[in-house]
């Protein structure tokens, strides 16, 4: 337990640090508390369960304390190099240093939360925290897009809020411990709640119907803050619906989840098939991954493992895609599929890269996250049967051939040379470093099922 209050003194010492210090001094304490945060969170991955009146780690959280602090250096390690190509920033450097690291902060506590006040709470602060980093680039259609994400994200976890209010008012508790151990009778107050906190929570993770605020911040923050929201972002706030499935383990709530992540899925991919530009093209492979993880989650079992493992793989194939559109917005200045071509040539590194990035993204083996979404994929034919089995398959197979044919596009079509078309070392290094991991996840697979072979939603 000592080791989780240290995690989150770095992170608040790193914060006010960067307030007061200068650039490079913030620039350095942050990957000093991004590298730091990574050891301390497999300190905690070692330990057992950890249940107090503030705290309730368990191996779900393990995993989300894991994935996001790895994140977080990667997003580090990116944007020291990434920040020259902002031209007038809204925050000094310092500014952007101390925000990121208050972000991270409010992920961390809301997948360690004990109690489902806190876990929105710390939901509701990302939310306060990562606004002004959406606004970073300074002008009018990312500020545009930081509104729209405040204002629908606000009034999505006010939904959730009544939810979390209609369980307490059942339930007499919000101890996420002790309602996971002596579930509630169904009734209908637990069931409107609990509805409730699905739509509220599953608006934070760009869920559809919800899901209209992701396509413009991913469209139009800078590259690193994209990469951050796709990742670990969106799956904190799923995270707030497994703790709710977790607590209502009954039928009807998934069944619920089931259609949302369906729904997700199927019109995700639709959107992809005309989409113009590259970064609200993995916007809506965003929204897809999370109505695939989403699906899973209400399946439980295989299920549950194939959506954890895609939720890791995809955090570490997503942030490298949106790292690599960085460096392609650098360099060509334009989002439009149309206007980018002969990567293979100008930016050879950045070419391959997102070529590889883009099957992951998309579930081709040998990444990791097809496998799961094979395991998926193989739940949904067991439970609910050839119809719904062919639906999902169906709107994967376009998402796949949307996202890898407009890239293959970008990568092989001919086109004029560019002149100034390097990136430094950082810029081509860490996209590299998170697709490897997004392979390297196969290899935990066996691990991951070991911790959650005690886990029931």
């Amino acid at each position: 337990m000592i080791y989780t209050y240290l995690l989150f003194t770095l992170l608040i010492l790193a914060s006010l640090s960067c307030f007061a210090a200068k650039e490079k001094s913030a620039t350095l304490i942050t990957l000093f508390s991004s590298f730091v945060s990574i050891i301390l969170s497999l300190i905690i991955w070692l330990s057992s369960t950890i249940s107090t009146n503030f705290l309730y780690i368990d191996p779900i959280s393990k995993i989300m304390l894991i994935v996001t602090a790895v994140i977080y250096t990667t997003t580090s390690l990116f944007s020291v190099s990434y920040f020259k190509h902002i031209k007038k920033p809204l925050l000094k450097q310092n500014l952007y240093w101390a925000f990121l690291n208050l972000f991270v902060l409010s992920m961390f506590f809301s997948v360690i939360a004990a109690n489902l006040g806190l876990l929105w709470v710390g939901i509701e602060a990302t939310t306060i925290t990562s606004a002004l980093l959406v606004a970073i680039d300074n002008n009018y259609p990312s500020i545009e897009a930081s509104w729209r994400y405040i204002i629908i994200v606000s009034v999505g976890l006010i939904v959730s809020l009544v939810g979390i209010v209609f369980i307490y008012a059942q339930a007499h508790t919000l101890d996420i411990a002790y309602m996971i151990q002596n579930h509630q009778d169904k009734n209908r107050l637990i069931l409107i709640g609990s509805a409730m906190a699905i739509i509220g929570f599953g608006t934070k993770a760009g869920i559809f119907p919800m899901h209209t605020w992701l396509p413009d911040v991913h469209g139009r923050s800078i590259a690193p803050i994209s990469a951050i929201f796709s990742s670990v972002l969106l799956p904190s706030a799923l995270f707030g619906i497994i703790r709710i499935s977790q607590i209502a383990p009954f039928g009807q709530i998934k069944h619920f989840m089931f259609a949302l992540g369906l729904l997700s899925v199927v019109f995700a991919s639709i959107f992809m098939v005309n989409q113009k530009y590259y970064k609200r093209l993995f916007a809506y492979s965003s929204i897809e991954n999370m109505g695939v993880i989403l699906i899973g989650l209400s399946l439980g079992k295989t299920g549950l493992l194939g959506s954890i493992v895609l939720l890791i793989s995809h955090a570490f194939a997503k942030s490298s895609a949106f790292y690599l559109t960085g460096n392609i917005l650098s360099v060509y200045k334009t989002r439009k599929i149309s206007d980018v071509n002969m990567l293979v040539k100008n930016m050879p590194y950045t070419a391959y890269g997102l070529i590889l990035t883009s099957l992951a993204v998309t579930g081709a083996p040998p990444f990791a996250t097809f496998v799961g979404e094979f395991l998926i994929i193989a739940a949904v034919y067991k439970i609910y049967g050839f119809a719904y089995f062919s639906i999902l398959l169906l709107s994967l197979l376009v998402a796949f051939l949307s996202v890898n044919y407009k890239i293959s596009r970008m990568s092989f079509l001919d086109g004029k040379a560019m002149q100034n078309n390097s990136c430094d070392m950082i810029s081509a290094a860490v996209p590299l470093i998170n697709t490897a991991l997004a392979f390297a996840v196969l290899f935990a697979i066996p691990a991951i099922n070991k911790i959650l072979s005690g886990v029931l939603l």
